[in-house]
């Protein structure tokens, strides 16, 4: 039953998506995706790295995302988090429609995280120490660029900031990072000129 209204709403979505083709052989909206590893810098010399996949539509310089990172690790002197996955969905500006696009944007979301340092229960079956794991909203400031292909493939490199607390049922953890993603993605619509 669930699937059934999935795939409908999809084949509506595709439908529509259809319906912005100007010609034949010229669309003005285009759909582009990505996966690629984001490494991040956090305070007191620790570093992350994130599995970092977005998909993306486009229409005229405005671009509606929406972002996932999967937390693989961290390292350095102060790791403090054990799980830090991450969902965002926004809009960008770009500032052409030429092959090369820089790009602003912003994007609210929120961050699933459990804190490797401090939130700490003491489960009192076993007396051992549990980190709680919870769902904080975050945010995050984008700036990068996109060099797009003939047809298919374009490249990317973007810097972004991200904004929030970790609060459990102890000591808030900032979430604040910087994270770069650099890569390949495919994209399909519009061709750029």
């Amino acid at each position: 039953m669930v699937v059934g209204r999935i795939l409908i709403l999809f084949a509506m979505l595709w439908q529509s998506m259809i319906g912005f083709t100007q010609t034949k052989d010229e669309r003005d909206w285009m759909l582009d995706a990505t996966l690629t590893f984001a490494p991040g810098l956090i305070s007191e010399n620790t570093r992350t790295i994130q599995l970092h996949g977005y998909l993306g539509f486009m229409r005229d310089k405005i671009r509606v995302r929406g972002d996932g990172f999967y937390y693989l690790s961290a390292f350095g002197d102060r790791p403090r988090f054990s799980m830090n996955h991450q969902l965002y969905a926004g809009a960008l500006y770009h500032f052409s429609t030429s092959k090369f696009q820089p790009y602003l944007g912003f994007q609210p979301g929120i961050a699933i995280a459990q804190s490797s340092e401090y939130a700490t229960l003491l489960n009192e079956s076993n007396g051992e120490t549990e980190y709680k794991i919870a769902a904080n909203p975050v945010g995050s400031g984008i700036a990068g660029f996109a060099y797009y292909g003939e047809k298919l493939f374009y490249l990317f490199f973007e810097g972004r900031y991200i904004f929030g607390k970790h609060k459990s049922n102890t000591y808030p953890v900032f979430l604040d990072e910087f994270r770069l993603s650099f890569g390949l993605g495919f994209f399909f619509g519009r061709s750029s000129n």
